[in-house]
């Protein structure tokens, strides 16, 4: 299988895309470690992977704004796995904070998004590339969103913000190591109800005239479906994009064309 051998990091890995990828990379004969902040989704996630499949999902809790704890989590994946092959930054969101208009932002709500979601990100890929760099090889896939396009229609302006930066970031960095042999790109995907979080979301903030006018502005006249990510996700982890690097795929029906 493709991944046979082969590590996964996944942060945010408890549910939503982090429990979908480990889910499909898993099938394909991958070893996976499950990093997240919510301990008991974490382990319910595990268990389950290691119920519908011969592999022992490893997990361990991680707080991703917080180095130290980065970086233990990079050594485990060392010690108990013996390389890092893959990293999939999916760890992030809007984290609760309300929509307001930019002047009644709390700067605490703004730290909050911008350190899970950035931070986060920063922190994950500087602690795996020390091993990735030993290897000569590696795939980071960092999560995106439409909203870093277009800017945040139902999120707040902490999120566009975030996930813009996350783009370029991508950019940077794969140009930066792609003399070692390492991949770096970003998926950007549009509304997924994915859980709790965008369903709440996308039915508190809208009703059913609002759905509709939205879906209207899709091309493909739809949401996205969790596996249409997971599969672009897959794909770039993949051999078969082993020349792409410093893209942004852009998963979004159509609502969005660079």
């Amino acid at each position: 299988m493709a991944f046979t051998g082969k590590t996964t990091v996944i942060t945010g890995g408890a549910k939503g895309f982090g429990r979908a990828l480990a889910s499909a990379l898993v099938t394909e004969g991958g070893n996976v470690i499950l990093a997240d902040i919510d301990e008991s989704e974490l382990i319910a996630s595990a268990e389950e992977l290691n119920r519908t499949s011969n592999k022992s999902a490893k997990f361990m809790v991680c707080d991703v704004t917080d180095k130290s704890q980065v970086d233990a989590m990079m050594k485990k994946a060392i010690d108990e796995c013996g390389s890092i092959d893959i990293l999939i930054n999916s760890a992030g969101g809007s984290m609760w904070v309300p929509k307001v208009p930019i002047e009644e932002v709390a700067e605490s709500d703004w730290d909050r998004v911008i350190d899970v979601n950035l931070k986060g990100t920063f922190l994950c890929v500087q602690a795996a590339i020390r091993y990735m760099k030993k290897a000569c090889n590696g795939k980071i896939v960092n999560f995106a969103s439409i909203a870093a396009r277009i800017g945040g229609q139902m999120t707040p302006v902490q999120y566009s913000s975030s996930k813009g930066a996350i783009v370029t970031f991508t950019r940077h960095v794969a140009q930066e190591l792609g003399p070692f042999g390492i991949n770096v790109n970003a998926v950007a995907p549009a509304l997924v109800l994915t859980g709790d979080r965008t369903k709440k979301m996308w039915y508190s903030r809208n009703d059913s005239e609002g759905r509709k006018r939205f879906i209207e502005r899709i091309p493909l006249g739809r949401l996205a479906e969790v596996d249409e990510v997971i599969k672009t996700v897959m794909f770039l982890c993949s051999d078969d994009a082993s020349y792409i690097t410093g893209l942004t795929v852009d998963v979004n029906g159509g609502m969005f064309s660079p």
